[in-house]
């Protein structure tokens, strides 16, 4: 009897054993590209353009010292078919494995440092929000042939968004406990299939926490291209209020992809301190723009 029952318990076992290598096999199978054949895609990000003020050259074309998140996005006929989102927090930030059938795709991978993933369903309007926040993004878009065998691309991106930073003259006000930037005129929103220009009229803005300590403020924008100008609100509200402390318009601030324009003048003064100085620093590019409020 005793014998009889370590027979089937053996048996029961072998084939607990052959049922679940039959589901770990069937885990690991790679997607079928429909004829047989089997596709791997591997995108690996290699450089980043230009680099952040805080960084050397050398450490910027790092995409670990660049940015805090990666978005690899495959498009096929208009259609989003693939995404991975990826944070620096990842063993395999920077690296994509992406399984694909046969066929012609379009590939687009956005590096940057929002607090979340943009809306990516339409190639022609990939877009960042007031929520996420706007940061130094950098960008990739290109065709994507897959054939029968494996496919591994080394990507290079480039910047897309131009920053405006302000340097008041002035001390911030003693009752200030925060600051908002609003700004019209340039774009939270791409366009993968134009280069990564600004496609629509964002209504943008960015918050910061008052410390007194503060030297400098930057915002982010995507241009739509080489001409535009932002106009600026920098409002101030009493600490724990929203209650207004001061508020300033700036108008016409230029902006152009990968240049910084720095700007200083009076940010919480008086509306009769209307100077203006705008720069350019070429930190980002090779020229200085200069404006003074």
């Amino acid at each position: 009897m005793k014998k009889q029952f370590f027979c089937l318990l053996g048996a029961c076992v072998c084939g607990m054993m052959l049922l679940a290598g039959a589901v770990s096999c069937e885990k690991m199978n790679v997607e079928d590209a429909g004829d047989g054949s089997k596709t791997n895609v591997v995108l690996r990000v290699g450089s980043i353009e230009q680099v952040p003020f805080e960084l050397s050259r050398t450490r910027g074309r790092d995409v670990n010292g660049v940015c805090s998140r990666l978005n690899f996005l495959v498009y096929q006929d208009g259609e989003r078919i693939r995404q991975i989102s990826q944070t620096s927090d990842d063993d395999v930030f920077g690296e994509a494995q992406i399984q694909l059938p046969k066929g012609r795709y379009f590939l687009v991978v956005l590096a940057h440092s929002s607090n979340g993933n943009p809306t990516s369903t339409d190639a022609r309007k990939i877009g960042f929000t007031n929520t996420t926040g706007f940061t130094d993004t950098f960008f990739y878009g290109d065709s994507l042939i897959v054939e029968n065998k494996d496919l591994s691309r080394t990507l290079e991106l480039k910047r897309i968004t131009a920053m405006v930073r302000f340097i008041p003259y002035d001390e911030i006000p003693a009752n200030a406990g925060r600051i908002r930037f609003y700004y019209t005129g340039g774009s939270g929103t791409l366009d993968a299939g134009n280069g990564g220009w600004g496609v629509v009229n964002s209504k943008q803005s960015q918050w910061y926490d008052l410390t007194h300590q503060e030297e400098k403020f930057e915002i982010y924008t995507i241009p739509h291209g080489d001409d535009d100008e932002l106009t600026v609100t920098a409002t101030t509200y009493k600490e724990q209020t929203d209650n207004i402390a001061t508020e300033r318009k700036i108008e016409g601030v230029p902006v152009l992809r990968n240049h910084i324009t720095i700007c200083r003048g009076y940010l919480f003064a008086p509306v009769y301190h209307m100077e203006y100085e705008i720069t350019v620093d070429d930190r980002w590019s090779t020229d200085s723009l200069y404006f003074e409020f």
